[in-house]
């Protein structure tokens, strides 16, 4: 009878450890937006349209957080340049999703070089404008850092799956697998707006840096 009630608490501890183990599957992939497809290999054509979404949540708002911080430093020739391309390049647009993507992502990498110069040149302070100016870039940039936390795990698998197969993924998702391997430079290119916003944000006493800067450990 001891056997018995041994071999059943060991059996349910088993069965447990299974329902667990796939438990903990499960909320990975909801967390990480992973899609797998019917022969349980990553879905390209799934994830990219989770991608596409978060990418444009993400390059949007931080394309106009750049055009306000532009316009805060006197770049007004670049801030003009950011703005065409959020007219032109936006979600709505009617060229194709590559060309979106590359066009969004050539100009929020230009437009904060442009900055970062401009910084480092004449230090961080800015006009009474400016500030005002620059109290604008904050909440697109915050919700751009959102777009960006949210771009994170799912561009990882993408660019995965496109590293290890480049010919079947285009076959998949076209033109598009060839911009995902930027990705990851161009979040490494947010990370880095966003410290020049934070730190500008202090120097002038600009309220609402701080949430921007807390946010920005999660990604």
């Amino acid at each position: 009878m001891k056997i018995l009630k041994s071999f059943i608490v060991i059996l349910f501890l088993v069965q447990s450890s299974q329902v667990m183990a796939f438990d903990l599957k499960g909320k990975l992939k909801d967390i990480t937006g992973q899609k797998d497809s019917a022969s349980g290999e990553f879905d390209l054509k799934g994830g990219k349209t989770q991608l596409m979404d978060a990418f444009f949540e993400s390059s949007q708002n931080y394309l106009k957080a750049l055009e306000y911080l532009l316009e805060a430093y006197g770049l007004n020739v670049q801030a003009a340049q950011v703005k065409a391309t959020i007219d032109n390049y936006g979600k709505n647009s009617n060229a194709s999703e590559a060309d979106q993507m590359e066009n969004s992502i050539k100009a929020t990498t230009e437009a904060s070089q442009a900055l970062e110069k401009e910084m480092e040149a004449k230090g961080n302070m800015v006009s009474a404008e400016g500030k005002i100016s620059y109290a604008k870039s904050l909440p697109p940039a915050s919700k751009g850092l959102v777009g960006t936390i949210k771009l994170a795990p799912i561009s990882s698998q993408m660019v995965k799956q496109v590293s290890n197969n480049p010919l079947s993924a285009f076959k998949e998702i076209g033109g598009v697998s060839k911009v995902i391997p930027k990705l990851p430079g161009y979040m490494k290119t947010i990370q880095d707006v966003t410290k020049l916003i934070v730190s500008g944000a202090k120097a002038n006493d600009i309220e609402g840096a701080g949430d921007l800067e807390a946010d920005l450990g999660e990604l």
